[in-house]
């Protein structure tokens, strides 16, 4: 397997880039295809050094640690890591900070109109997004560990306005997803960058699994924008 290190968006793939001998390589996969791996396009367009190529077999591959499209785990985990360009504590404190997670929660077209949290061991939140056609969804859990400013563990399960869990089919979803699911968020220094990871267990294969990925890669589109805004601020400030 071969490290991508660059991809390029066509109008039916996605063409990726490697190094090889010294030398640019590269393979074109067809969208189609790309789904028949289970491999998510958008983000391998976005973060194509998360993935690996096997150029003989035609096969791309997540390289992320335990989620591999040959790993069993992947169908029950989503798995998605992000580089940011700003300081591991103001990426903490846009994760955080419930003003700041209302302008970035829910995929794109969502707004956020409330969030509330107690960041400590045992204390709860309650998230809501708002969906285009004005439909609220609420979620609500438990935090598990928190280590400041590197690790997030908490539980999460649908919920309704009033922070009581709900089954998902109380949103019209799958009766096959668990009540209770487990988020892990980790933010790690390297090169100067800050590279935050996001496992979200639980999540069955299939449709929701698809979904529930392509949902936090959207939010994460909003939060790296939030992120930096924040950025710009504190740069205005120091100045």
């Amino acid at each position: 397997m071969q490290q991508i290190t660059s991809s390029k968006k066509y109008q039916n793939g996605i063409q990726v880039f490697w190094t090889e001998e010294g030398g640019e390589q590269f393979a074109f996969f067809t969208y189609e295809e790309i789904v028949d791996q289970k491999i998510n396009g958008l983000d391998v367009l976005n973060n194509p050094r998360l993935y690996r190529v096997n150029a003989a077999g035609h096969r791309l591959e997540s390289s992320v640690a335990g989620c591999s499209t040959t790993k069993p785990s992947c169908a029950g985990e989503i798995v998605v890591t992000r580089f940011l360009d700003a300081p591991r504590e103001l990426a903490w404190k846009v994760w955080t900070e419930p003003a700041l997670v209302m302008q970035w929660w829910g995929p794109k077209g969502y707004t956020s109109p409330s969030c509330t949290s107690d960041l400590r061991v045992g204390g709860r939140y309650l998230f809501c997004m708002r969906s285009p056609a004005g439909r609220d969804f609420w979620s609500t859990g438990v935090y598990r560990e928190i280590v400041r400013p590197e690790k997030i563990v908490y539980t999460d399960s649908f919920a309704d306005e009033k922070g009581t869990v709900v089954p998902a089919t109380y949103y019209d979803l799958g009766q096959e997803v668990p009540l209770e699911m487990f988020v892990t968020v980790t933010f790690e220094v390297q090169a100067g960058r800050t590279r935050l990871t996001l496992q979200h267990a639980g999540i069955p294969a299939g449709d929701m699994n698809d979904l529930t990925k392509a949902g936090w890669i959207e939010s994460l589109d909003k939060f790296t924008g939030v992120l930096a805004q924040e950025v710009f601020r504190e740069r205005g400030r120091d100045k």
